[in-house]
């Protein structure tokens, strides 16, 4: 029998749709089909994001009754499941780790991670991100369990847009030395788009080390599906009926998407006039910040609505939208990323506007025709009228590649395949 342990630390994982749509479903659909094998799910959560801030006793309400549910749910599907609450980092932005916190998060994770291998008699980890995997890889060097790195993104060059390290800095120097020694050492790593992969296998051509596979962030289409009647009701309820709705759903890549986005608006308007833009962001002290820059921007107060909201109410408030937008910035890890919003909107009927640099979806959106990509340094607007032309077979087409590409059910069988591989270092190329 198998034992897998599927891992990760340092993310609220208990309120996280991008947790448990792309990670526990996945592993979840797999589990219950396969009652012969053990699956465990283990989070390592940092004890600052057990409650928030600002809502003490409302947020331990949610989180307590939403561990409740995921456990619930994971137990039926043949996964146990547990949290359990480590001390470091203690900052609420701490995913990002220098040097000294790196020091103090092995110090005080390892032990625990050690004796989980031990009491459940893993013998195979997958495990989710960079912090995650290097514990799992320090462990390894004395019990020898294999492991899958799922990489998620480029963790290194995150920590520099989001100002923890500098280029130049001994944490992020640090970071890239075991990022190599982590996917020589996997059995296989996990990439979320093509240029990812082209990166990760360039980093093992000389060694001929670990197995590199595309594995995108997927969707369940049950989740995302289009609903008419669902949409007029929302639309409605924002009084946008009669708007064409351009919507960005989730978090910024960096500060400069923000005005990116906001300045793309402006343009397409002058295309659209009647065009109205919807931000969904997560943390609600930022919505004030988007709706002044917002005003300094040009954009009026009765063509913008920005919206805080929980995981759960995203995919009902998805289809506000006519259109989906994920504008990026260029920055340092800008060409490897497909986002998690693409295929969300793609399987609820929203053709996806996406910036050229972005070579991860770039290509897959010209290749589908389900959406058009768009220079923002160039003011043509042939693009843009040919969405509007074309709006309807553009959707079709993204409900083709959400088929092809993004769907959970494929990617399910394209997990299960490197779950049940013969794991050890003689196997790996």
């Amino acid at each position: 029998m198998k034992r897998v342990l599927v891992f990760t630390t340092i993310e609220r994982a208990f309120y996280s749709s991008v947790i448990e749509y792309q990670l526990l479903e996945p592993i979840a659909e797999i589990a219950q089909k396969d009652r012969g094998n053990k699956f465990i799910y283990i989070g390592f959560i940092p004890i600052n994001q057990w409650v928030s801030r600002d809502k003490l006793l409302k947020s331990f309400i949610i989180y307590k009754n939403n561990r409740k549910r995921i456990k619930s749910w994971l137990s039926k599907n043949n996964v146990y499941c547990k949290f359990i609450p480590i001390l470091f980092p203690i900052r609420c932005k701490g995913f990002h780790l220098n040097i000294w916190w790196l020091c103090l998060y092995t110090i005080c994770s390892l032990p625990i991670l050690f004796y989980i291998l031990l009491r459940y008699r893993i013998n195979l980890v997958h495990s989710r991100n960079y912090p995650a995997t290097l514990i799992v890889f320090l462990t390894g060097l004395l019990l020898g369990i294999p492991y899958i790195f799922d990489m998620r993104d480029l963790y290194p060059e995150k920590g520099i847009e989001a100002g923890i390290f500098s280029r130049k800095s001994w944490s992020y120097r640090l970071w890239k030395l075991i990022e190599l020694k982590l996917i020589k050492s996997a059995s296989y790593v996990v990439t979320t788009s093509e240029p990812f992969k082209e990166y990760v296998q360039k980093k093992t051509i000389k060694s001929g080390t670990s197995k590199v596979i595309f594995w995108p962030n997927c969707v369940n289409p049950l989740h995302f599906k289009p609903d008419e009647t669902l949409r007029k009701a929302v639309r409605e309820e924002y009084g946008v009926q009669n708007k064409f709705v351009l919507l960005h759903s989730g978090t910024f890549g960096t500060p400069k998407d923000i005005p990116l986005t906001l300045k793309y608006f402006i343009h397409f308007k002058t295309i659209q006039p009647n065009a109205h833009l919807v931000i969904f962001y997560g943390i609600q002290q930022k919505i004030t910040e988007i709706i002044a820059l917002a005003k300094e921007t040009g954009i009026k107060q009765k063509d913008l609505t920005v919206l805080s909201l929980p995981p759960e109410e995203v995919p009902k408030h998805i289809l506000i939208g006519d259109v989906g937008l994920h504008l990026e910035s260029m920055a340092i890890a800008t060409p490897y990323g497909i986002g998690v919003k693409d295929g969300e909107y793609l399987s609820a009927g929203l053709p996806i506007i996406v910036t050229h640099w972005q070579e991860g979806i770039a290509p897959l959106v010209k290749k589908y025709q389900a959406g058009i990509v768009v220079d923002t340094l160039n003011n043509s607007i042939q693009n843009e009228l040919q969405l509007l032309k074309n709006y309807t077979r553009f959707r079709e087409n993204g409900f083709k590649l959400v088929e092809e590409v993004f769907s959970l059910n494929r990617n399910v069988k394209r997990l299960n395949e490197i779950y049940f591989y013969p794991h050890s270092k003689q196997n790996r190329q």
